[in-house]
């Protein structure tokens, strides 16, 4: 099991993939793709990839108990991609997190969904604008996650989220999303961005980036990431 220092604490309960996926002497990047367990062509491109590339399921998907076992299979690092209110009036999956629920109800709903990845080894937010903002539903969702021994990566949807400040009280570690490669469905767009993550790590040490599980996405991501996986930070 690798471990990544980072600011001097040691994450010794994560996993090679997410923290080191792609590294060299001046920098790590990992790469998480979001949305798994919806359709199964789709799905399959992204098991594909190398292993270094972490998925993040989507519980209320029909096919995540499925993807779980796959993913755990091909030796892919695994997050609960648990669905959070956003600010706006999207309708969310059922079982998601909203304001308002109580702390006996997060965490009865993150236990369900940690029976449905049973593999994974955190949570990051799908949307949840809102959610991230309001510091009581994160403080109930940082005590299950440090019930059910889950790191959290806040996928930072808005950037008044208070999720790292809160697990860092709770005693849950936390990562924060440095870089979308899904900014918008241009291809050229997506390439950017991966230069952006190879940018941001080159300068700070480590970078993750987060893309979507869709067409134009994995395309980039199949294209650029495995171009990544292969080359030296120089």
């Amino acid at each position: 099991m690798a471990i990544l220092s980072k600011c001097g604490q040691k994450y010794d309960h994560f996993s090679t993939a997410l923290f080191s996926a792609f590294t060299s002497a001046q920098g790590k990047l990992a790469i998480v793709i979001d949305d798994i367990g919806y359709h199964p062509k789709e799905d399959a491109e992204v098991l594909a990839m190398p292993k270094e590339i972490s998925v993040a399921i989507i519980p209320a998907a029909p096919y995540a108990k499925i993807r779980n076992q796959e993913a755990k299979a091909q030796n892919h690092d695994i997050l609960i991609h648990m669905p959070m209110q956003p600010v706006s009036n999207i309708r969310i999956e059922e079982g998601g997190l909203t304001l308002g629920l109580s702390e006996a109800q997060v965490n009865e709903r993150v236990k369900k969904r940690k029976a449905i990845v049973p593999n994974a080894i955190g949570m990051n937010n799908h949307m949840g604008s809102a959610a991230t903002a309001d510091a009581t539903l994160m403080t109930y969702l940082m005590t299950a996650l440090r019930e059910q021994h889950l790191f959290f990566l806040d996928s930072r949807t808005i950037g008044k989220s208070v999720a790292g400040k809160i697990a860092k009280e709770q005693g849950v570690r936390v990562l924060e999303r440095h870089v979308f490669l899904d900014d918008s469905d241009n291809l050229a767009d997506v390439q950017r961005q991966f230069q952006s993550a190879i940018q941001y790590a080159r300068k700070h040490g480590t970078a993750i980036a987060i893309g979507a599980s869709s067409p134009k996405y994995r395309s980039g991501i199949k294209n650029q990431g495995i171009k990544i996986y292969l080359m030296i930070f120089n």
